[in-house]
Formats: C-alpha cells, sequence, structure tokens
C-alpha cells in the first residue's frame, strides 16, 4: 500500500550562524496524522539531495517500510530517487558523481517520461546530441546507467523489455591532453609562493593525484618514501582511489629538504596534522585550490588566457587544450618521466595504474624516441639532398 501524502517528507535549512537540514514528514500515529523532524546535517557538509536521501532513508527505518515506486506507472525520475538511487550500494564519492551526471543530463530530458513510454530512437538521439559537447566519461556514464535503471525496472515487471539494453556509445569529442613543457613548469613555479611551489612540485615530479597530496600528514613521510593511504575529498576522508593506490611512493632529496623546511615553518607538526592544512586546520578542498592558486598562476605566467567576459552563457570558462589543472600535472608527471628512458611498465608503476594501457593512452603525452629519431633522420637525408632540387621550380604544364 502506498504511504499517505507527504510520507516521503521534504527538507528544509534552519539556523542562522550555522545552516543545517532538517527533514520534515507526516507520520500516521493512531489513524492520525502528526508532525516528524529530524535534523539531518550541516549544509556546508550535505547537498540538498544528499539530505533528502539520507531523510528517506530515516522514514523507511521509522515506517519499517521498503523505498518504492508510487503505484501505477512511475516516471523515470520517480524510478531513480525512490527505488534506483537509494538500492546502490555506491560510496560517497561515486554517488555523487553519478548523481550529478543523471540529474544533469538525463533527467532534464526523460525524468518526466513514464518508464513505459520511453523510446530506444529519443534516447539514442539524446546520446549523440550529448557527445557532441561532453567527454566519453560523462556519456558512457549516463548510457551505463540508464540500461541498468531500466534493467532494475524490467527486474521489478515495471516495463517488459530493457528499451536501452542496445543503445550505441556515439563518438565522443577528443580527450584532453594538456601536460606542460618544462619551462611553462618553471613559469608557473615563478609566479608562487614557497608552500605552492613545494605543492605543484610534488604534484609534477611525485606524480600525487590531489586527494593524495592534500589528504598526506606528516607521519605519512618517511625516509626516502612517502606514504599513500587516504585521500581528501569533498565527503571528508575516504580511501585512495583504487587499491593499488595504496602504497608508497619514492621521495626526491630535495623535495625531502623543502618538506623539512616547510615543517619548520609550521605551528602544528603532531604526526597526525595535514602537511598542507588549510587555515581551518583540515585539509585543503581540492576545487578550491585549483580555482585560487593555480588558475592564476597559469595566467600571470602566460600559459592561459583569462576567461572571457563575453562568452555566452553555458559556454566553459576554459579552453580545455591549454587549461592547467591536477590532470595537467599529473600528464605532465607521467610524460617526463618516460623521456629519462623508463619503460611503460617503470611509468606505470609510479603512476599507480592497474594496466599499462591507461598509462599509454590517457597520461603519455611525449613523442617517443623511436618516431622522433626517425624524423630527425628522415630530416638529414633531405638536408643531405638538397642539391637534387636546387634549381628553381618550374611550372608544370
Amino acid at each position: 500500500m502506498a504511504r499517505e501524502k507527504h510520507q516521503d517528507g521534504w527538507v528544509a535549512l534552519a539556523g542562522r550562524k550555522t545552516k543545517k537540514w532538517v527533514g520534515h514528514w507526516h507520520p500516521l500515529k493512531d489513524g492520525k496524522r502528526t508532525h516528524g523532524q529530524v535534523t539531518l546535517g550541516l549544509k556546508a557538509k550535505m547537498t540538498k539531495w544528499q539530505a533528502e536521501d539520507a531523510l528517506r532513508e530515516h522514514i523507511a527505518k521509522k515506517t519499517q517500510q521498503q523505498l518504492r515506486c508510487p503505484e501505477g506507472e512511475p516516471t523515470l525520475q520517480q524510478f531513480w530517487e525512490r527505488a534506483y538511487l537509494p538500492s546502490r550500494t555506491w560510496g560517497p564519492a561515486m554517488k555523487g558523481a553519478v548523481t550529478t551526471v543523471i540529474t544533469r543530463h538525463l533527467l532534464p530530458q526523460f525524468g518526466a517520461a513514464k518508464l513505459t513510454d520511453l523510446d530506444k530512437l529519443a534516447m539514442q538521439r539524446h546520446l549523440n546530441v550529448l557527445a557532441e559537447s561532453y567527454s566519453q566519461s560523462v556519456v558512457q556514464k549516463v548510457l551505463r546507467q540508464l540500461r541498468a535503471m531500466l534493467e532494475e525496472a524490467v527486474e521489478q515487471d515495471l516495463v517488459t523489455k530493457n528499451p536501452a539494453r542496445r543503445l550505441k556509445m556515439p563518438p565522443t569529442r577528443k580527450p584532453c591532453g594538456r601536460f606542460l613543457l618544462l619551462e611553462e613548469r618553471d613559469r608557473i613555479l615563478a609566479q608562487v609562493d614557497f608552500r605552492d611551489k613545494l605543492i605543484i612540485r610534488m604534484f609534477c615530479n611525485m606524480g600525487f593525484r590531489p586527494g593524495e597530496l592534500f589528504a598526506l600528514r606528516w607521519n605519512d613521510i618517511e625516509p626516502y618514501r612517502v606514504r599513500i593511504d587516504e585521500s581528501a575529498t569533498q565527503y571528508g576522508m575516504m580511501e585512495p582511489k583504487t587499491r593499488g593506490s595504496n602504497g608508497y611512493i619514492p621521495l626526491p632529496p630535495n623535495i625531502a629538504a623543502d618538506l623539512e623546511t616547510w615543517r619548520g615553518m609550521q605551528n602544528e607538526t603532531s604526526p597526525t596534522a595535514f602537511v598542507f592544512p588549510a587555515a581551518t586546520g583540515q585539509a585543503i578542498a581540492l576545487h578550491n585550490y585549483q580555482r585560487d592558486v593555480i588558475v592564476p598562476a597559469a595566467i600571470r605566467a602566460g600559459i592561459m588566457a583569462k576567461p572571457d567576459k563575453n562568452r555566452a552563457k553555458g559556454e566553459s570558462k576554459r579552453d580545455k587544450e591549454t587549461a592547467v589543472n591536477f590532470q595537467a600535472f599529473r600528464r605532465t608527471y607521467c610524460t617526463w618521466m618516460s623521456r629519462t628512458g623508463a619503460t611503460v611498465k617503470d611509468v606505470q608503476g609510479a603512476m599507480r595504474h592497474a594496466s599499462p594501457d591507461q598509462t599509454l593512452k590517457v597520461y603519455m603525452r611525449e613523442i617517443p624516441d623511436g618516431v622522433r629519431n626517425a624524423v630527425e633522420a628522415l630530416e638529414r637525408l633531405y638536408d643531405g639532398n638538397r642539391g637534387l632540387s636546387a634549381d628553381a621550380p618550374r611550372r608544370v604544364q
């Protein structure tokens, strides 16, 4: 039996100085509607959709009911919110990433459609349109989750077959391969202070992912190596990206010396204190650092253009081909490590990738020595035979 009106509840902000999400709902008691209220969390640490999820879970526990779609023919949005999303076992980061993609790129187009009315051709056309503007990763997430949602709808006997099962992944725009030339790296370093010089060098010289670097504590710094066992995210401290990411990476002597200098400049150097704390003493927020430090430094260095103030609404602030960000630093590390004579297997191990394919296809952007040598040899061959074409070119009759 479906629950009574407003038993799904709603969330609202409360508090003057410190904003928090408060959930409201109307539980039934002795056949009468009453008012229930629960504090769900701080606005600074929880988005509205996370608060709504927490409220639905709270109501389900209180009423001992399964979260399910309303009786009848649910829409895609109702199925996503009430049945599919609450049943996933994703971690916070995965849940946030998928939810953002689905709510931006799928529900506005098909959210109001009944599951039984979803049309394969319309969904394929939508994927094709997305592929013209968005990356392979975004389009793949939309396609995978659409297939999985409708497969779950088939399991629940809400539709007879999955219309997304035979959808095709369209070709997407070329992924960005931006990495820094050595002189570009030096120009950025010249624009920042000691702390940020050290951070950027650790990105480019050691291959850190941003969450790993900003999660470093002083007890992770050991002689000749650094331990990776945490990652800073918007959801708090979590395990590193993959199981293979857990472990140690070499610590270059020059960076080790500068870390000791940096430690001497800090007030808090207890073993569990962050190496690079924010003003609050907590881990630095990744997005804030990229926005407030990296991008302005790259613009001052002349290797990134300022955002166009006259750009059309919805256009990106930055040209992805010239953008300097955390991914560009990691590609820089991988690319220039390959120029030292390291094998692909060596670079894969340093990057902590599961396979060499990812290292080659995504991160290694430098021209291989063999290709470079062959092109230079061809140029020398041409140079040695200039006499064959010394005469001025003649008009072809």
